[in-house]
């Protein structure tokens, strides 16, 4: 039996379907959320939107610096940059999803060593000074960043159906806090003897290494993270804890109302094993929300880099030429606009069903790169006032797209057969994800810094090749719509 959630139905719609029983049948009240374990867990998954947000401001004049690129020439280079953090991401994340799921380990170790180390390398990009070791720099930190399977994992132990809708959307809201305070930290704090002066920062180590400071407050923060992790976070992992939740797939409400009979003995569910990923793959509809996920990725990913390439561009080459602080300022505009939307996600959640507003999320991106094809025009014509306008609207396009990442993880968890395989789920969303991201800065970049040179179609033809990009996405998306929100 399937039932489309996408919009109300009709109690002639359901008459022939249900029973009395269950049509009648009210839903449970959310259960309390763990609020201690959840904050911690939230402040942990902080750190890597940090680390990885507070270099967009300053990454394309680092790069220009180090490669002796100049103009839109650094797109080549910058986009290495981002790619490099994507290939360890791919190379690890289903390794550290699969080592979080094995009873000698659990989550908490894989946690705390992700946690250690992104701050560690964070703070070693900081004092870089040739190309290549800044790629080593990026890459090791992608290496280690590669544990937000584990933290995903935590997250979907720690709720149930009840309460998901609540629970994952404020997961997301920390990545656009992350997103808001990375960039400013990166655009604040960056080149302290030029911007901030004084006694304590004009001096010759802060000239040798204007991007360090940044790098400083966020491997202290990375250090508060770990010591919550070792001190306060707990393990969730089921077999490690002698407790497995597993979810039973039911149709419509019936397994909220199910006899406790058709419920799993203690000793099924604690000797439940993981699903291996051929296993997790021959599920039609979990190939499908991977699909999604990369697409998805893809797309974000794309136009991080872009955008952060355009506005550092001269306007004569098609870009913004906005100062690394500027740069800061219009980062930390894009995470604000998305923490007021993340926040109302849980209303339109409920709403409108999952899979539609997923789908309307997916269809955004089309508009976003449209528009940034108007940012150069509204810069060289327009003042200021209407420059910023411009920016915060296609800013906020961005982060309507970006809502659907909260999505993709409520879809990963409803669709896995069972908490012990939601681990190895995750690190498969993810690694679609990181696959992703290993293409998408160096494609979209190399696109920007051709047809800056070429002025091919104007300068726009990476314009028109991202729209087509999300158009085909945004069928991936469309794939879905015969699975039923829970």
């Amino acid at each position: 039996m399937t039932v489309r959630s996408d919009g109300p139905e009709t109690s002639s719609d359901c008459e022939p379907l249900l029973s009395p029983e269950l049509r009648h049948h009210v839903p449970p009240r959310p259960n309390p959320l763990p609020k201690l374990q959840l904050a911690v867990v939230f402040f942990i998954k902080l750190v890597i939107p940090i680390a990885g947000t507070q270099t967009f401001p300053y990454i394309n004049v680092l790069v220009a610096d180090l490669a002796k690129a100049s103009g839109a020439q650094t797109g080549y280079y910058s986009g290495l940059v981002g790619s490099a953090n994507s290939v360890a991401h791919l190379l690890t994340i289903y390794y550290w999803g699969y080592l979080s799921v094995e009873d000698r380990h659990g989550r908490k170790p894989v946690v705390v060593i992700g946690t250690a180390l992104t701050g560690l390398f964070t703070l070693l990009f900081g004092i870089s000074k040739t190309f290549p070791t800044l790629l080593l720099t990026v890459f090791l930190r992608g290496f280690f960043s590669g544990t937000t399977g584990a933290i995903h994992s935590i997250v979907g132990e720690l709720v149930d159906s009840t309460n998901e809708a609540i629970a994952f959307p404020l997961y997301d809201i920390v990545s656009a806090v992350g997103f808001a305070v990375g960039p400013l930290i990166g655009g604040t704090f960056s080149s302290p003897a030029t911007q901030l002066g004084g006694p304590w920062f004009d001096a010759p180590f802060w000239r040798t290494y204007p991007y360090f400071l940044p790098c400083l407050i966020t491997a202290t923060i990375a250090a508060a993270g770990l010591l919550l992790a070792v001190f306060v976070l707990e393990e969730t992992l089921p077999a490690k804890r002698g407790i497995q939740k597993m979810a039973i797939r039911l149709p419509i409400d019936e397994e909220r109302v199910v006899s406790p009979v058709r419920q799993p003995s203690t000793e099924t569910l604690a000797t439940a094993k993981p699903l291996s990923v051929w296993t997790l793959l021959s599920l039609p509809v979990v190939r499908k929300v991977c699909a999604s996920s990369g697409a998805l990725a893809y797309l974000a990913g794309s136009w991080t880099a872009v955008f952060v390439l355009q506005a550092y561009t001269p306007l004569e080459d098609g870009g913004l030429a906005l100062s690394p602080n500027q740069i800061g300022r219009a980062l930390g505009i894009m995470g604000t606009l998305s923490i007021f939307l993340k926040l109302a996600m849980p209303f339109f959640l409920r709403r409108l069903g999952t899979l539609t507003v997923f789908r309307w999320c997916m269809r955004s991106w089309a508009a976003t790169f449209a528009a940034m094809a108007l940012l150069p025009v509204v810069a060289q014509r327009g003042g200021a006032a209407a420059e910023w306008a411009a920016v915060s609207g296609v800013l906020f396009l961005s982060r309507i797209g970006c809502m659907a990442f909260s999505i993709i993880m409520i879809l990963t968890k409803d669709h896995t057969p069972g908490t012990s395989s939601l681990g190895t789920a995750n690190g498969m969303a993810e690694f679609a994800q990181s696959l992703a991201g290993v293409f998408a800065p160096t494609i979209v970049s190399s696109l920007f810094a051709f047809s800056a040179s070429h002025h091919v179609m104007g300068g726009y033809f990476w314009v028109i090749i991202m729209v087509s990009v999300s158009a085909v996405s945004g069928w991936f998306a469309e794939q879905l719509r015969k699975y039923r929100d829970d």
